[in-house]
This record gives C-alpha cells, sequence and structure tokens, in this order.
C-alpha cells in the first residue's frame, strides 16, 4: 500500500531542519505527542552532506489481542534508519520492525522531503507499507496494511502540531 501525507509547519525550512535533528527534540516528542512511548537514538553519523540515524520508536499498541492471544507491545517498535541529504533537503527511511516475529512479515520505506511554501515548510511523506504474508492470508495482509497505514497516518499527524509547539516553546526561545 502506498501511503502519502503532508503538513504545514509553522518555520522555515531551515527552522525545522534545525529542530528535527535537535538533542531536545526526541524527548520533546515523547513528553507531548500521545502515540510515541518511546524514542531513542541509537546511533548518529555526520558527514556534513549527510546525516544517518538509527533511531529506536515505540509506538502506543494499537491492537491488545489477536483471538484469545495478547499482542506484546513490542510487537510495535520500530527502527527508523534514515539518512538525510542536506542539499536535497530529503530523507529517506526504512522502518523495520524489532520483533524477529514481525521483522520478515512488515515492510516499509519512504521518503520525507521539505519545500518552502511563502515562508513555512511543507513537509511531505511518500512512502510503502507492505505485509507479506502467505497467499491464503492474503485479506487479513490488506486489512493489517490498512490499520498499520491508518495509524501511522495519527502518527504523522500528531507529530507535526509537536513540531509546531517545539519550534515556537523550544527553538524560537532558545534565540
Amino acid at each position: 500500500m502506498r501511503f502519502e501525507a503532508r503538513h504545514r509547519l509553522m518555520g522555515t525550512v531551515d527552522e525545522v531542519e534545525r529542530a528535527l535533528f535537535d538533542e531536545r527534540y526526541l524527548a520533546f516528542v515523547i513528553a507531548h505527542h500521545g502515540v510515541l512511548l518511546e524514542a531513542q537514538v541509537l546511533e548518529k553519523k555526520d558527514d556534513g552532506a549527510k546525516l544517518r540515524r538509527r533511531v529506536r520508536y515505540l509506538p502506543r499498541p494499537v491492537i491488545g489481542h489477536i483471538g484469545p492471544n495478547p499482542v506484546p507491545p513490542e510487537w510495535f517498535a520500530f527502527i527508523e534508519d534514515s539518512t538525510w541529504d542536506r542539499s536535497r533537503k530529503e530523507l529517506t527511511f526504512t522502518n523495520t520492525p524489532t520483533s524477529k516475529a514481525i521483522e520478515g512479515m512488515l515492510h516499509n520505506v519512504g521518503t520525507l522531503r521539505f519545500r518552502d511554501v511563502g515562508g513555512q515548510c511543507e513537509r511531505t511523506f511518500e512512502g510503502e507499507i507492505a505485509l507479506r504474508l502467505p497467499f491464503f492470508l492474503k485479506p487479513i495482509a490488506l486489512l493489517g496494511e490498512a490499520v498499520i497505514h491508518r495509524e501511522g497516518l495519527k502518527i504523522l499527524d500528531a507529530e507535526a502540531v509537536v513540531m509546531n509547539r517545539f519550534l515556537a516553546e523550544v527553538l524560537r526561545s532558545a534565540r
């Protein structure tokens, strides 16, 4: 399933870029997001032109049980492997589940782009979510992809609100 999401952020492209990679941002997201329970930078490499990161996220579980079996919260955790290209204002990412039971079944990749729109930043996410299940489970895969898509959009929409708040309360107040 392909997806796209757009957000207008209340800062310039440069401000949003600085905020996204600010050391204080992930803690601010966790404190104000509501859907994300944890976010931890595992690795960060900056060569000047590109910034590579690995970040572990744990969103609030959206399913408590599958039939009679409880769903462990860790099934929803994932690691974002991303590369930010400063010249293109573009981030490519792969989100990989941390659970070995889910890792081979879920494919999530995409691109985030920033564009100046009248002095504000338009942020666009484009990507793909796919559940790789056996053929006879295809109807479940389609339903699962729709749930993941819906919940992913909730995370992105809530994060846009948090980003605007971070820009106003933290980034600009630090000047």
